[in-house]
């Protein structure tokens, strides 16, 4: 009797983490964690849900900015579903983490008229707001090492 065994190949992502952020789901009910990360050959932003402390499951996989931008600039109204097309096919939970983490960093916003919907924040590209991100750790670590360094810790 011969057994037959599946060997699948992990491709490891040549895609580096270069910034963590957090935020609340869009229910409220869990937090996020998201990871920006830069492609070392072309240099091109991507976006990964990294952890979910309300247990819901979710793809951990990289959308790259340049989809999510395509995705936002596509349309008026932003639920969920629209960022599906990022990673067709895997848990779609995933769509709406994306979509709270863009929500977070700046990109999309809630609809004024409609609090189920989002929009894009006009003349906002994914690029922009990561660096902006990036800045504003940057800058709070460089008030926290001044403080420690004058005493005032």
């Amino acid at each position: 009797m011969e057994i037959e065994t599946e060997v699948q190949e992990v491709e490891l992502s040549p895609i580096q983490e270069i910034y963590t952020g957090e935020c609340p789901s869009l229910s409220g009910r869990s937090n996020l964690t998201f990871a920006i990360g830069r492609h070392p050959v072309d240099g091109g932003l991507h976006l990964r849900i990294v952890s979910n402390d309300g247990g819901g499951m979710f793809y951990d996989g990289w959308a790259e900015a340049d989809r999510i931008d395509a995705i936002v600039k596509a349309s008026a109204e932003l639920t969920s579903k629209a960022f599906q097309a990022l990673h067709p096919g895997r848990s779609v939970n995933t769509a709406g983490f994306v979509q709270a983490s863009l929500k977070q960093l700046g990109l999309i916003r809630t609809n004024v008229e409609n609090t189920r919907l989002h929009e894009h924040v006009p003349s906002t590209t994914f690029e922009q707001v990561a660096i902006e991100a990036m800045g504003q750790t940057a800058s709070s670590s460089k008030r926290k090492t001044l403080k420690l360094k004058s005493g005032e810790a």
